[in-house]
């Protein structure tokens, strides 16, 4: 027993070397980039924001508002807010913005097709009625830096048919700690999907920062394929457009980093931590393995410390969590780096340690256990116990 864990440990650990080596490669790789120049004149393409709302009554009238400021051509730039069957004022605020200002467009999800998820058909109701030549996807409770649209289209050369940007937790003043670790868990995240998506192996974005061209959604055929699964609007096209004729690409400078809401309770980043990990078995073969071999890895680092009680094999476990420590703070310090941020060292470590357990037991209960979203319960593949 005790050999058998050393050899999945090890199998495992080559397949985490490779991807935080792609991962720190990537992310040298993009700091040498020379940040795109802002574009002028007659190069503004046509830019549709497409946002799916449910019950955000207390996080849109700021998100607009913040959004209606971006520094870019008015008459190149609108706002598509899709109501999901809101039940409270998410809809009269929608209105009232596109009563007042025209670059502002409500359109009604007032029911949806039964088993395919709510939130890729509110999508791509809003692609439809876009004239925009760029899709720029965000979320109803994120925040965003004035040169938001212009710094990422600016990223959209002509061969490049998805631009990955960066999301942040803001935390309000003395967070909980599970809120700070929570925070500095979706910013390494983050670089880790930069990194990635620089070294040519994209894994993973946030729908609250993406933008793609039209003419690629529709080539790659939208959600096809996995219009069901209840997550995967962002990090599943992702791959299909990676695979296609386009380039991928990820933003590199602050001012492209939007800032979005954590969750308010433990119960909540619960439901969300599962809700994340349903569509790990729905990446292309090469990716699934890689994720199966750095699953197999954390599993082992998960239950170390009972086989080192039992074995006393208490060094191998500590070569494989040293080399591990070493490529995370590598890869964290890279990005920190790059996108200009600050992390606690105290706060790293302890994510360190939680990760591996945890992580291990999201992706299970993901495709295992039920979860609630937008006040309804799903698991991954659909609705579980209410009409949608």
């Amino acid at each position: 027993m005790i050999a058998l864990w050393n050899i999945i440990l090890t199998a495992g650990g080559l397949f985490y070397l490779l991807l935080l080596g792609m991962i720190i490669y990537g992310l040298i790789r993009l700091g040498f980039q020379r940040i795109s120049s802002r574009i002028s004149g007659n190069e503004f393409p046509s830019v549709s924001i497409i946002i799916s709302a449910r019950d955000e009554e207390n996080n849109l009238h700021a998100t607009l508002s913040g959004l209606l400021r971006q520094d870019y051509p008015v008459d190149r730039l609108e706002i598509i807010v899709v109501d999901d069957r809101s039940s409270d004022g998410t809809g009269k605020i929608i209105s009232d913005f596109a009563r007042l200002y025209s670059r502002v467009r409500m359109i009604h999800q007032d029911a949806v097709k039964p088993g395919v998820s709510p939130k890729k058909q509110a999508i791509e109701k809003g692609i439809d009625a876009a004239n925009g030549e760029i899709i720029i996807t965000t979320d109803a409770d994120c925040s965003h830096d004035p040169n938001w649209v212009s710094e990422m289209i600016a990223g959209m050369k002509p061969d490049t048919g998805m631009f990955v940007g960066q999301a942040r937790f803001i935390l309000q003043d003395a967070p909980p700690l599970w809120q700070k670790l929570q925070a500095l868990d979706f910013q390494t995240l983050g670089y880790a999907s930069a990194g990635l998506v620089s070294a040519g192996m994209p894994f993973t974005c946030s729908g609250a920062n993406l933008a793609y061209r039209k003419q690629l959604f529709r080539e790659i055929g939208g959600w096809e394929g996995f219009e069901k699964l209840i997550s995967g609007d962002d990090e599943l096209l992702l791959a299909k457009a990676s695979s296609s004729r386009w380039k991928v690409a990820a933003a590199k400078s602050p001012a492209t980093i939007v800032g979005t809401e954590p969750v308010s309770s433990l119960s909540e980043l619960w439901n969300q931590r599962i809700r994340w990990g349903s569509k790990g078995l729905y990446y292309r073969p090469s990716r699934k393995i890689i994720l199966a071999g750095v699953f197999l890895f954390l599993l082992s680092l998960s239950i170390a410390p009972l086989v080192g009680i039992l074995s006393g094999a208490w060094m191998f476990f500590l070569a494989w969590a040293t080399i591990r420590l070493a490529l995370d703070i590598t890869a964290v310090m890279l990005g920190r780096s790059i996108f200009r941020e600050r992390f606690n060292f105290l706060t790293f470590i302890m994510l360190e340690i939680i990760y591996p357990p945890l992580t291990v037991i999201f992706a299970i209960a993901g495709h295992f256990s039920t979860f609630r979203w937008k006040g309804q319960t799903f698991h991954s593949r659909g609705e579980s116990d209410n009409d949608q």
